[in-house]
């Protein structure tokens, strides 16, 4: 099926590249939603939803907080600060799939997937807790 790219979509992915931190599916349309109001969370929502499943941004399932999505779409970590929730990218050579194939226990599954999650305190956050 070919997907259009409406303006919509266009609106969406403009207002997403600008937000740069990683942001919720509700923070999007918060954000969408003050500059076009005609645009539905629902749709937000879908696309989304559609390029996280397309490969053209990377879902990220934290443990404790909404999904969030990240341009960024090469294998790599985040680490969210316990406070805000502010989320970041971690670069690492840490190989989620090699501790995978050492793991034991799981041998009645087909490993797919890695999560790893660092969490701690952003910058932000320990300068206001200095104060």
């Amino acid at each position: 099926m070919n997907k259009r790219n409406t303006l919509q979509k266009e609106i969406v992915f403009e207002v997403f590249d600008e937000m740069k931190n990683h942001p919720s599916a509700t923070m999007v349309y918060e954000a969408v939603h003050e500059k076009y109001p005609s645009i539905s969370r629902a749709t937000v929502f879908r696309l989304l939803a559609e390029a996280a499943k397309e490969g053209n941004v990377y879902r990220i399932k934290l443990t404790e907080a909404d999904d969030r999505f990240d341009f960024t779409v090469r294998k790599h970590y985040h680490i969210v600060c316990r406070e805000c929730g502010a989320v970041a990218d971690v670069d690492t050579d840490f190989d989620g799939e090699a501790l995978a194939r050492q793991a034991k226990g799981y041998e009645n599954f087909l490993v797919e997937d890695c999560h790893l999650e660092f969490a701690g305190v952003c910058e932000r956050c320990q300068a206001k807790n200095k104060n």
